[in-house]
């Protein structure tokens, strides 16, 4: 018979933080605060220097937040920040981004950019104290790891290791403590998602997975516990199992690796996500906007040291076991945002008006409330800190189809995973390759063995550049000559080609070179171009178990922005060289994303050497000007126009004028139209 270990709570008087190291004080200077994309798996978002998750301003500066499919431009998060929250001489104390902006970046806060723990690590820190927190920093520094694969099981989700120090030195209003009781929160500000013609984030709803102490039974919308499907780590099958469909079954794949005789055991999920249902106001049921978004944001709580709320009991051996758990699960909407940190820790220990009196506020339908715009926000300690202590905690947050998964056909990514799936491979991910922990013997993300994850061979290093009408590309053999870092062993198989038009995302074959064929080569030229279209190119590297890299080494600029690629158009040379002059695209739409700070653009090709361009309205005013001197036929306009604002939608009169050598003489020119429609 097998044995199931299920977690009941237990009374703790008093926990100390296990595992506390110690660290000295950190100066204060500080970078800008800013961005670096995390685009190498299935969610691309961008990692911030100063708490931040997702970007607000996505919808004008084109970044990534959290969008799903990876590639596809669609949003789902508006903004999310971690909080980090304590009460000092009965005053309460919430660093965060949400209003005050308080998190200040370190000098040189990207710590580590490049392959590491994962496919792709972004490291930044940063701390509460400084100008943007004037006179009520608590003196914590965070240092922030985020971790990112491609393998398709684990590319679902964004992995997140905080280590955070209290440096006592540069506390404001803890001078006199010797111990803080820390709160530690991330709010999510989803919506969901971008695609949704209307207002995307007024018809959302919000939820939880995991242990509630029974404050959910009962519920007709969303009870917990409740068994109505049996889950795997595929999908999901109506009809009960035996187990809460909000508790992850650790143990029954060959992944999930006990250090105890336990053959299984049962894991809250404490996972807290968004998802978008019905508008009412719309016509129709435009739940998931036809495929549009389908995903749920999620996150979830993976590890921390112990304190007063966790999951106690023994295993099946005889020892301790401990399962971490979500301290509060808390909702609300814009009418109900903190505006004050005594307002955000009582949110933080459910104990704000808005909370109802539940530490895990259950699903809005099932306490009167209908979708609206809403915001999670998931909590956990306290954790009692002495002076340079350092707090271990690890979270994850992706997107992922549905609750349980199902079949993508509107953007053609196939079967994908639901969040239960996701945030379980999660789990299993943090404790690949631990020795001496699993989830019911946790331990911090320095203490063991972590996120030994089966993947590819590393993706080469790319060059490309365009001539005489064809792109040539040239790679690195990286990939032939690094050992696989779990078996030791050189596993490379081969390379493929790809490229993407108008912006990374929508991948196509090109070719393929393989060990087997005995046709390995680290050169490419694509013959197959189209004057004025931006490419993109990747090479992906796999191995002999079918493992492929991620399609993430096309150019980027130092800030890791996309950059586009095309065949320049050669110069007009002819008597009547303005006749064969294209503007492209024309008519612009202004969902066409062309450049890496994703500016708008419209390009004039096959120019001659020396002319003036003009772009009018149609009631004469000069809109834009330029003069083209040089060796190839193309001018860009950025649709600014002399004013410095963008120009509207609307149709445009534009005029060549070609122009003698010297400049000085106007031999001839060309007349066109060109609509702009945003």
């Amino acid at each position: 018979m097998k044995k199931t270990i299920i977690f009941i709570s237990l009374l703790v008087l008093s926990i100390s933080l296990i595992g506390a190291t110690k660290s000295p004080p950190r100066g204060s200077k500080a970078d800008e605060k800013d961005f670096r994309p995390h685009t190498y798996g299935g969610v691309w978002t961008v990692e911030s220097n100063f708490g931040l998750f997702g970007d607000p301003n996505a919808a004008a500066t084109g970044n990534p937040s959290f969008d799903y499919p990876g590639g596809s431009g669609v949003y789902y998060q508006y903004a999310g920040d971690m909080w980090l929250g304590a009460e000092v001489g009965g005053t309460p104390y919430v660093a965060s981004y949400d209003g005050p902006d308080e998190f200040e970046p370190d000098d040189n806060s990207w710590s580590f950019i490049g392959s590491g723990v994962s496919q792709w690590d972004i490291v930044s820190e940063y701390h509460d104290w400084g100008s943007f927190n004037p006179g009520r920093a608590l003196g914590l520094h965070v240092t922030q790891k985020a971790y990112q694969w491609s393998v398709p099981e684990y590319a679902d989700f964004i992995a997140y290791e905080f280590y955070i120090v209290w440096n006592k030195s540069m506390t404001d209003v803890a001078q006199a403590e010797d111990e803080l009781d820390l709160y530690v929160a991330w709010r999510w500000d989803a919506d969901v998602c971008e695609a949704d013609p209307t207002d995307c984030h007024i018809d959302d709803l919000v939820s939880f997975d995991g242990f509630v102490d029974g404050e959910w039974e009962g519920f007709a919308y969303r009870p917990i516990p409740s068994d109505e499907y049996t889950i795997t780590q595929t999908g999901a099958t109506e009809g009960p199992d035996g187990v809460p469909d909000q508790w992850q079954v650790y143990g029954d794949d060959e992944n999930e690796q006990l250090i105890s005789s336990d053959d299984t055991v049962w894991i809250p999920r404490n996972m807290s996500y968004i998802w978008d249902v019905n508008n009412p106001e719309e016509p129709g049921n435009d739940e998931g906007e036809g495929g549009q978004c389908p995903g749920y944001i999620f996150g979830r709580f993976i590890y921390g040291p112990p304190k007063g709320n966790d999951l106690y009991r023994v295993d099946a051996d005889g020892n301790p076991a401990r399962v971490p758990i979500a301290t509060t699960h808390q909702w609300w909407n814009w009418n109900n945002d903190p505006g004050s940190d005594v307002e955000r820790l009582d949110y933080m220990t459910g104990k704000h008006q808005m909370s109802l009196g539940y530490k895990f506020l259950p699903t809005p339908i099932d306490v009167g409330a209908d979708e609206f715009d809403y915001r999670y926000l998931l909590t956990v300690g306290p954790y009692t800190l002495e002076p340079y202590d350092t707090l271990k905690i690890v979270y994850v947050s992706g997107v992922a189809y549905g609750l349980n998964g199902g079949y993508d056909d509107y953007y053609g990514t196939g079967q994908r995973l639901g969040i239960r799936q996701a945030s379980d491979y999660a789990l299993d991910a943090y404790y690949m390759g631990s020795l001496n922990s699993d989830p019911i013997h946790p331990s911090g993300p320095d203490e063991d063995i972590h996120w030994l994850i089966p993947v590819p061979p590393e993706a080469p290093e790319l060059h490309y550049s365009a001539s005489e009408g064809v792109i040539s590309l040239i790679w690195s053999n990286i990939a032939e000559v690094t050992p696989d870092p779990i078996s030791g062993l050189i596993d490379f198989a081969g390379y493929r080609v790809y490229r993407s038009e108008w912006r990374p995302g929508t991948w196509v074959l090109l070719d393929s070179f393989t060990v087997a064929e005995g046709n390995i080569q680290r050169n490419y030229t694509d013959r197959d171009v189209t004057l004025g279209i931006p490419y993109y190119y990747a090479v992906t590297s796999f191995d002999t178990e079918g493992l492929e890299s991620g399609k993430t080494n096309y150019m980027k600029d130092p800030g890791g922005a996309e950059l586009p690629i095309y065949v320049a158009s050669p110069l007009g040379t002819s008597p009547h060289a303005l006749d064969s002059v294209l503007v492209v695209p024309n008519p612009y739409y202004g969902s066409a994303s062309w450049e890496a700070i994703y500016e708008d653009k419209i390009k004039f090709m096959y120019l001659p050497q020396n002319c003036r361009i003009k772009v009018f309205t149609l009631s004469g005013d000069l809109v834009w000007e330029t003069e083209h001197i040089g060796t190839s036929g193309d001018v860009d306009w950025d649709l600014l126009c002399e004013s410095g604002i963008k120009a509207s939608s609307g149709l445009y009169v534009y005029k060549i004028e070609r122009s003698n050598a010297s400049g000085t003489k106007v031999i001839d020119s060309k007349i066109g139209k060109l609509l702009i429609m945003r």
